[in-house]
């Protein structure tokens, strides 16, 4: 319970269940890996440095500013969430389930690739450009950047897909093996 605040100067890693349900902060430096992947219970997570990150949470997860000089993957039992900007270097994968929302909706989020590896509704905000890399999602997605928009896996959405990329921005997704069932171009360049 409270909170908790772990700093080093090498990994982090768990070995045991972490269940907090105030905030927790991890900042390992940004070349050292946090790998958190036991059945956690965080409710607000931030990583403040952090080269390989790896978090696995049994329920809903919101993600506080966080900033990832490598690669981000969080699995959850529950719907994933941001409070506070995201940064990441490295591809970032996201994984709630097809019962669960994935809302990355933070005006100063810096993704390089996203990919969905399960979730139902899907939001999803960049700054600038944006890869989509394999995405399966059971519901509606949404993407907005201020970029270019591509996709480098397939993006598989049941219900509608909604691209913005803003009128000077170009949207590329020709993955022969994309599956929409429903697509809107909100804003692109013509």
């Amino acid at each position: 319970s409270g909170v908790l605040n772990v700093t080093t100067s090498g990994a982090i890693t768990d070995s045991g269940t972490v269940s907090v349900t105030g905030t927790a902060t991890f900042a390992s430096g940004a070349s050292n890996n946090i790998t958190l992947d036991n059945a956690n219970n965080f409710s607000t997570l931030v990583i403040t440095t952090g080269n390989n990150v790896t978090i696995n949470d049994i329920n809903a997860i919101d993600l506080g500013a966080s900033t990832v000089s490598g690669f981000l993957n969080v699995t959850a039992g529950g719907a994933i969430s941001d409070s506070g900007n995201l940064v990441i270097t490295g591809a970032a994968t996201f994984a709630a389930g097809c019962a669960n929302d994935v809302i990355l909706d933070r005006a100063g989020n810096d993704f390089s690739t996203v990919s969905i590896a399960s979730g139902n509704n899907v939001t999803i905000n960049d700054i600038n450009g944006l890869n989509l890399s394999a995405c399966s999602v059971c519901g509606n997605m949404g993407v907005t950047t201020n970029g270019a928009i591509s996709d480098s896996g397939a993006i598989v959405v049941a219900g509608t897909a909604t691209f913005s990329a803003g009128a000077a921005n170009d949207i590329t997704l020709d993955t022969a093996s994309n599956n929409f069932n429903s697509i809107t171009v909100a804003t692109a360049n013509d």
